[in-house]
């Protein structure tokens, strides 16, 4: 497993804020622009989200679930999404301080 965190090209800085947009029928897409220039580091489209501590609510919503789908089914989904993004995220911050990158 290769864990980094996002740094600016341009000024070297950690610090980073996203800018999610939503649009019917496409790919949610995150801007990560750096928080101290104010340049663009990076897009990412998202197949799949998942944000901790929003609910399933949230995560229906961002997986585009109709009234016709089996709610059972989503929340066994929505479950193990939670599961392995809290364990997924756990190991990516060991494996920070085991190559001793500051969290």
């Amino acid at each position: 497993m290769q864990v980094n965190r996002q740094t600016c090209q341009e000024c070297g800085s950690r610090e980073a804020r996203n800018i999610i947009v939503r649009e019917a029928g496409r790919p949610m897409t995150v801007y990560v622009r750096c928080g101290n220039c104010g340049q663009l580091v990076a897009a990412y489209e998202l197949k799949n989200y998942y944000h901790h501590g929003k609910g399933i609510e949230s995560y229906l919503r961002g997986h585009g679930a109709g009234a016709e789908d089996s709610g059972r089914r989503w929340l066994d989904e929505f479950k193990q999404v939670q599961e392995r993004a809290q364990s997924g995220y756990q190991s990516a911050l060991e494996k920070l301080a085991q190559d001793g990158k500051e969290i």
